[in-house]
């Protein structure tokens, strides 16, 4: 399981030459640990302005203030209390400061001028929550939105219906600082409420640990319908990481979904599913709404099940669902063994949480997959979709296994090529189309609009020969982040880390040592790592990409290693 921090940030100031790192008093080597010490990987750095003379003017000396980098390796502060202090004298220009107003002395502490304008005051340090941005102490919760990543201080989850009723689902939480403990609050609302209740007392998450929290709440098992309540919801004091395991551990029919903030959830969605080959156990799609007054429209490809006052819909038809916080919208496909609700497109006037699901699915869709596995994923919105993806074949496992993938469309008229040429392309979709195709090669896939490649994991008997079904997207080359803090499942014998860098690009560290073992495909390259249970953090120079996979004799899990969520496909 891994999860990322963002590499935006903003400068206010053409003279901003200096980044400070989210904790000013962590030793600023290039080491992970240095940059481990601030809420995010160091995903807030403030800048301040590093040329303070008797010339700067009132509004010159507000600090600018990053809300949201990762360059973990450069992390000196040009602005101290030294270089404001030690000036007292003001000029005929007028004085030094306007007097009252504030600067950031470091990421975590604010310096105000003193009521004569000749110099700031003693540094005031920001509480163990917040970081100085633009002269004040800000809520990091607040800070991460300005520019959205996988962390987060509030989810969303959902018990999914799996193939077992008898196991739980869970989600773990996963805490990305070096130094400071969070605290975890999980709340659930029950079945026909729509008010949170604590489930316990809140839980003090170590500095780079992990947490694991049950949920219990009885599945809807296969059928559509609207739910009011039911739900789970995370709340952290800092930016956390999250996911959810459908059910925990490695268990016969696993899979888990790396979730989205609450702050970073959109209404545009493409649902990405597989059909059930062996009993009914059938495709499907959950969403929940974040807000009262929710309205949804969807359009399915195939016949979907009506119930729970849904109505039943033919191939193509559209209905309108209306929400409110909380409730919760399961759409199950009419045709329970062999349906697919694949590229079922959903548009509503508020976010949603949303996941795409089979109850259980084999891969390939043959007879010769005898075992079939849950496979769920948390789809990313369409307005994070890009135009060009690695699409690298999952870590081997028998060397025999091939590789089946789907592309989806976000747009009309959208032409996919791939690198190397793939069987199919190119190709031309629509809106909520998908092409299916199967290949031992990894690959680059381009396309000339916003579209979705979708990995399925080949089971144990479809020539994998370890591990079973699990159904992932990539990430768009556009929101690599340059560091990443990542936790793997648990009970899983073998865990793999798999870096994308563009081809001969700065070195990637994970848990400080460099990553090796690289091949090439097309300007990128490919490494897969194993490692070790339990947490571990990833950096590098430049932007790259993660991809978090698990194999055991009976499962697999597999997600994105977390990602930027800059909007790049506006709706």
């Amino acid at each position: 399981m891994t999860a990322a921090c963002s590499d935006d940030s903003t400068d206010g100031s053409a003279d901003e030459a200096a980044d400070s790192t989210a904790d000013s008093t962590a030793d600023t080597d290039t080491t992970m640990d240095s940059g481990e010490g601030s809420t995010s990987m160091g995903t807030t750095e403030t800048d301040s302005d590093d040329d303070i003379t008797a010339d700067t003017t009132a509004d010159s000396t507000t600090a600018d203030t990053t809300a949201d980098s990762t360059d973990m390796g450069e992390t000196t502060a040009d602005t101290t209390a030294d270089e404001t202090t030690d000036t007292t004298d003001t000029t005929e220009e007028g004085p030094f400061c306007q007097p009252g107003s504030s600067v950031c002395a470091d990421a975590s502490s604010v310096q105000t001028c003193l009521d004569d304008g000749s110099a700031y005051g003693d540094p005031v340090p920001c509480e163990d929550t917040e970081e100085c941005s633009a002269g004040a102490c800000v809520p990091q919760c607040e800070l991460i939105q300005a520019n959205p990543s996988s962390i987060g201080c509030s989810f969303f989850a959902n018990r999914m219906d799996n193939y077992s009723a008898t196991e739980n689902d869970s989600l773990v939480v996963g805490n990305i600082s070096s130094d400071t403990a969070v605290t975890a609050q999980l709340y659930f609302v029950p079945n026909n409420s729509s008010a949170e209740q604590a489930q316990g007392s809140a839980v003090e998450i170590a500095p780079e640990g992990t947490y694991t929290f049950t949920l219990t709440n009885a599945q809807i098992e296969s059928t559509t319908t609207v739910r009011q309540g039911g739900v789970y919801r995370l709340e952290t004091n800092l930016p956390v990481v999250a996911y959810q395991h459908s059910p925990i551990g490695s268990v016969y029919t696993n899979d888990a979904s790396m979730l989205l903030p609450e702050h970073a959830l959109t209404g545009n969605y493409v649902v990405s599913s597989y059909p059930a080959t062996i009993g009914s156990y059938p495709s499907y799609f959950t969403a929940i709404a974040i807000a009262d007054g929710t309205t949804v429209d969807f359009t399915v490809p195939e016949a979907t099940a009506g119930g729970g006052g849904v109505s039943a819909l033919a191939a193509g038809e559209s209905t309108q669902v209306m929400l409110d916080r909380y409730d919760t919208l399961n759409v199950v496909v009419s045709q329970q063994t062999g349906g697919d609700l694949s590229g079922t497109v959903i548009s509503s006037d508020q976010p949603l949480w949303l996941v795409g699901a089979t109850e259980c699915a084999n891969v390939p869709n043959s007879a010769t997959a005898l075992y079939c596995d849950h496979m769920e994923e948390a789809i990313l919105p369409l307005e994070y979709w890009g135009q060009e993806y690695v699409g690298p074949h999952a870590p081997y496992r028998s060397g025999n296994e091939d590789f089946h993938w789907r592309v989806y469309s976000g747009e009309d008229g959208v032409t996919i090529t791939t690198d190397p040429v793939q069987t199919g392309f190119p190709v031309q979709l629509d809106k909520g189309e998908y092409y299916q195709f199967s290949t031992d090669e990894s690959f680059v896939v381009t396309g000339d609009g916003p579209f979705m490649p979708v990995q399925y994991l080949e089971g144990t008997t479809g020539g994998a020969n370890d591990g079973d079904p699990s159904m992932y997207q990539m990430v768009p080359t556009a929101q690599f982040l340059d560091t990443y803090a990542f936790v793997t499942g648990e009970d899983y014998p073998t865990h793999w880390a798999q870096i994308i860098r563009p081809a001969g690009g700065s070195d990637v560290s994970i848990d400080g040592t460099v990553v090796g073992g690289y091949y090439t495909v097309g300007s990128y390259e490919v490494a897969d790592v194993s490692i070790s249970e339990g947490s571990h953090f990833a950096t590098s120079d430049q932007p790259f990409g993660i991809i978090s996979v698990g194999y055991s004799p009976a499962t697999s899990y597999a997600y994105p290693g977390g990602l930027k969520l800059e909007v790049i496909n506006p709706q």
